[in-house]
């Protein structure tokens, strides 16, 4: 593929495998368009939101972006192993499998949006309106390189 679309590492996705991060499940297709459904859904929600509850903005975001990667992992029979971590995990996955500059900084910044999500939930951290701008541009993204690679 070219710089013009996303294109999916093996090489990371292997490492990740060998080092137990990830273990192979039979891919699912129906069950990844469903949940790339439900994060186009989310997106639509958050944006609605925005405005209204930052902190649910921030977090519809922030599972809108998960979802997604997820379903690229269910599309190419990949799942995380479970327990504490897993959705640091699930995005390990995404930086592993979309390297290509142009969207890997999407992938790397789920991290960051993962810990403001985490920082507002369990610490009653408040949210700026920056916040949720920042989650809602690299989740819009990520959704994005997901359809296009799963096209």
């Amino acid at each position: 593929m070219d710089d013009a679309g996303p294109a999916v590492s093996e090489e990371g996705v292997d490492a990740l495998l060998a080092a137990g991060i990830l273990r192979r499940v039979e891919p699912d297709r129906e069950a990844a368009e469903r949940e790339l459904a439900a994060a186009r859904q989310h997106l639509s929600t958050a944006d609605e939101i925005a405005d209204v509850d930052e902190i649910a903005a921030l977090a519809i975001a922030y599972e809108g972006a998960r979802k997604a990667i997820r379903a690229h992992m269910r599309a190419r029979g990949l799942r995380t192993v479970g327990g504490e971590g897993a959705h640091a995990r699930t995005g390990e996955y995404g930086v592993a499998a979309f390297d290509q500059p142009h969207v890997a900084m999407h992938f790397r910044a789920f991290d960051d949006v993962r810990k403001l999500r985490n920082r507002s939930q369990y610490d009653a951290v408040p949210v700026e309106d920056a916040d949720v701008t920042f989650a809602l541009k690299h989740a819009r993204e990520i959704v994005s390189a997901v359809e296009t690679d799963l096209a």
